[in-house]
């Protein structure tokens, strides 16, 4: 009798766990909102609420370099990449998370993707950590997200985050202090996890290892690991050993600027320029 009266608590939790779970996700079940409009683009289609005027300087802006970023990544024709901007970042976030999205504390995500599809903060309200120009900025950041996602849809977050950084004018490493920040280690480069992702110093360094895949072996080579994610056919060598190279890249490359400032001021001090 006891025993039946367990597994009967145990139902009804297992049960009211479900729903609060299903309850939760509610708001991921469907993009838009009431009311959305569309702006029908050459390359992207842009849906927003009521913040009309920062709808249109996104959609021009995403349909400017729309083209440019496809063929890129060898796209000719227009994909199904539609992006849905909120007029409120609770809202965004709740469209990936569900209710507990914007529970979350997450003053920095302003932005994502699910699939082709394409979802931002409006830049009318950018909220505490941002400014309009990051909002409107960031869509590049998630339209290459959306095009590599139709490449390679399980692709690893360090290799899609290195590649919108890259596209997307990510910061250079000339204006990072590395000796003073971390460098992500080979490990953590295998994160699935965004918020390690971004506390690892992901968001700083996943550029510059696409600069240096594109560098040294080309575009092409970029292209197949991004497609494939196999080291061996396509370098003929394992995934650590190009980490151990662009390390060393990193590493090297920082110097060289260095000195060059150091050059540059001491010519600037001098009064020859």
């Amino acid at each position: 009798m006891k025993r039946n009266r367990t597994i009967k608590v145990l139902g009804i939790i297992f049960v009211v766990a479900a729903l609060l779970v299903f309850i939760n996700f509610i708001p991921t079940l469907r993009l838009k909102t009431s009311n959305m409009q569309v702006i029908e683009g050459q390359w992207v289609n842009v849906y927003y609420e009521k913040e009309e005027a920062a709808a249109k300087d996104v959609a021009q802006l995403a349909d400017t370099r729309a083209g440019e970023l496809a063929k890129k990544l060898g796209f000719s024709k227009k994909q199904n990449i539609s992006i849905y901007i909120y007029d409120h970042q609770a809202t965004m976030q709740r469209k990936k998370y569900g209710l507990i999205g914007s529970m979350l504390g997450l003053d920095w995500y302003i932005g994502d993707n699910l699939g082709t599809n394409v979802i931002l903060t409006s830049p009318a309200n950018p909220g505490k950590a941002h400014n309009y120009d990051d909002n409107k900025q960031a869509v590049l950041h998630e339209m290459v997200h959306a095009y590599v996602s139709i490449i390679n849809p399980r692709i690893r977050l360090w290799l899609t985050e290195g590649m919108a950084l890259y596209l997307s004018n990510g910061q250079p490493l000339d204006k990072v202090d590395i000796d003073n920040i971390h460098i992500p280690t080979y490990s953590e480069t295998k994160t699935s996890n965004p918020i390690k992702f971004a506390n690892m110093g992901g968001y700083t360094f996943a550029n510059s290892y696409i600069e240096y895949i594109d560098k040294h072996y080309g575009w092409d080579k970029v292209m197949l690991i991004i497609k494939t994610e196999d080291y061996e056919k396509v370098f003929g060598k394992s995934e650590e050993d190009i980490y151990n190279e662009w390390l060393k890249y990193i590493k090297r490359d920082r110097g060289t600027r260095d000195r060059g400032t150091e050059l540059l001021s001491l010519i600037t001090v001098s009064g020859v320029l």
